[in-house]
């Protein structure tokens, strides 16, 4: 017992009070660092830091280098010096033995509470503006460690309410003679050889949910009634870092984004609650490279008893240019890569990914971004991508596919943090990620106790899709580490085209995506509106191992189905939503 009292008595002795960074820490998307170095950077005239996210320690550190405090204007010096303090403190909580191991911890309990007007007509994940995904757990424990300044590790547990219970459950009937599938990676009938291993009837898809309690109930809660009814799906956060100053190796399950987009990003989108991944980037003043390998689920059965029989992966790689402080260039090619097994052959991040010829295989997408601050607290943005062109030897058969944003941001300091006002469009083709071979989309198999797999849709990059016009306008005051006080509007048109709507004009998903109309295609048309008040606020510190925070958001959606042919708009609905939570974090 004495050796004991001795060993930790030592170990304590040895936590550095002026820990050293640790330059592998990865900085979760949620992070409200991001925006505050983002702002920042614009109020003082130059571009904000790359917006291909998370980044590690270190590149937040070479971010900030760039700025002089020397040429920081007297109503910014306040932000500069949070953003500072923000990133020393990026690292475990506890460093031992010279710094040259560190381990943390934090516990966070985070009860919310939803209510809604119209759950007769908003009945799923997707018709609440603050979805799913935006939800927090209920209980939350995050573990991390350190090893030197190189090596860094997180894993989270929780305990929250599920996606989906079977109370309530509501799925699209995939055994109609009208199912066509979901787009290339869910076909119209189940593989044959499925009944040759499994019971009748656990041979069939897993279920897509279009409805289910949680959603539907006038008043609901993250805190799970009883313990069938809790989320299985976690970790959702677990990673393995390596880096230094100017390079990074990240392996793992995060969330991830590419761009600066308000609405949604066209490549990589951080809507997804997680990705599976193998990231690798080096950073310098003005140069940034990223690999980005992001591997999917392609088990579309609702058991688990069959092994994953194929690879599913998106290979991507992003190069960015500063060629001025204030203006940000950035190229990328990407590629979707399906197949019954992985050839390594593939894996080459120098390749021109078009000309992987194969449509059975490949589907390549070609994405470039170009930001300039031309004056200080005004950021220019735009994002185009491009899925689909016809060059001049090729035929025709095939539509167009690609996507245009383009946005601006303004910022300016207050006495009290500082406020920042938004605006941007977005337009999309009607076949913008849709193929018959390979497409963009992705899903993840959720489990439900008593039901077994369903599966959750998303497209990869723009969380609406494809046949979308889209326009935001925000207005955000936020003092960092205080309060956050933001008013969203957004609208959109959306054609017919959708995830469950085949990308052939005869219903044919193995033929050609041939939707050759402009957005919005088709007769029926959605017309969507969406009004948020969002606030949070960050309690001061109590002792030094205790925040408190709560937050609310108010909400109203709106819609209705114009039709071209008649002039005449049907099935208007609307639905006010309103959200308030709080967090206990030790």
């Amino acid at each position: 017992m004495k050796k004991l009292l001795s060993f930790l008595l030592l170990a304590a002795l040895s936590v550095s009070v002026m820990a050293s960074p640790v330059d592998s820490y990865m900085i979760p998307l949620q992070s409200g660092f991001y925006d505050d170095i983002d702002a920042l950077s614009r109020m003082i005239g130059i571009m904000p830091p790359s917006y291909a996210r998370p980044w590690s320690r270190a590149e937040a550190d070479l971010a900030l280098s760039r700025i002089e405090r020397e040429e920081i204007p007297e109503s910014v010096i306040p932000l500069y010096e949070k953003v500072k303090e923000e990133l020393e403190d990026m690292r475990p909580r506890w460093m031992f033995s010279s710094d040259t191991f560190g381990f943390g911890s934090h516990l966070k309990v985070q009860p919310e509470m939803y209510v809604h007007t119209n759950g007769k007509e908003f009945r799923s994940d997707e018709s609440w503006i603050y979805s799913f995904d935006d939800r927090q757990p209920f209980l939350y424990l995050g573990l991390e460690m350190s090893a030197m300044d190189f090596f860094y590790t997180y894993c989270d547990l929780m305990y929250t309410m599920g996606r989906h219970s079977v109370d309530g459950l509501e799925t699209v009937d995939i055994t109609s003679p009208e199912w066509v599938g979901v787009g290339a990676i869910v076909p119209e009938t189940p593989p044959e050889e499925w009944k040759d291993v499994l019971k009748p009837e656990d041979a069939v898809f897993a279920g897509i949910v279009t409805g289910s309690e949680q959603y539907f109930s006038t008043v609901s809660f993250n805190i799970p009634p009883q313990s069938s009814k809790f989320e299985f799906e976690w970790p959702k956060r677990a990673l393995v870092s390596f880096g230094g100053d100017s390079w990074n190796l990240m392996v793992g399950r995060d969330r991830i984004s590419w761009g600066g987009s308000e609405i949604g990003n066209f490549v990589l989108d951080g809507h997804v609650g997680y990705h599976d991944m193998a990231r690798l980037s080096i950073f310098t003043d003005i140069f940034r490279y990223e690999w980005t390998n992001v591997f999917f689920e392609t088990n579309t059965n609702k058991t688990e008893h069959l092994p994953d029989e194929s690879i599913r992966m998106l290979m991507a790689h992003r190069l960015e240019f500063r060629f001025l402080p204030w203006l940000d260039f950035v190229i990328s090619e990407n590629v979707m890569y399906s197949a019954p097994s992985l050839n390594l052959k593939y894996l080459n991040p120098g390749n021109i990914y078009h000309n992987l010829n194969n449509a059975a295989m490949f589907n390549a997408i070609a994405y470039a971004e170009l930001s300039a601050v031309p004056v200080k607290g005004l950021e220019i943005y735009s994002q185009a991508v491009m899925d689909q062109a016809t060059a001049p030897n090729e035929s025709n058969s095939q539509a167009p596919a690609w996507g245009l944003s383009i946005g601006s941001r303004y910022t300016h300091p207050l006495s009290l943090g500082y406020l920042e006002a938004a605006v941007e469009g977005v337009y999309t083709s009607p076949e913008l990620y849709r193929r018959d071979g390979v497409d963009f989309l992705m899903f993840q198999r959720v489990f439900t106790f008593d039901v077994g797999r369903t599966m959750k849709l998303y497209y990869i990059g723009f969380p609406y899709g494809g046949d979308t016009i889209m326009l935001h306008t925000s207005l955000t005051w936020r003092i960092p580490d205080t309060l956050t006080l933001s008013f969203i509007a957004e609208g959109f048109l959306k054609g017919e085209m959708d995830m469950l709507h085949s990308h052939n004009v005869d219903g044919d998903n193995t033929g050609n995506p041939n939707c050759m109309d402009p957005s919005p295609s088709g007769n029926d048309v959605t017309r969507v509106i969406m009004l948020s008040l969002y606030g949070c606020y960050e309690f001061p510190e109590l002792w030094d191992f205790l925040r408190l925070s709560a937050w609310s958001q108010i909400s109203f959606a709106g819609c209705d189905v114009y039709h071209k042919d008649t002039g005449v708009a049907t099935d208007a609905r609307g639905d006010f939503q309103f959200v308030i939570g709080f967090s206990i974090k030790v």
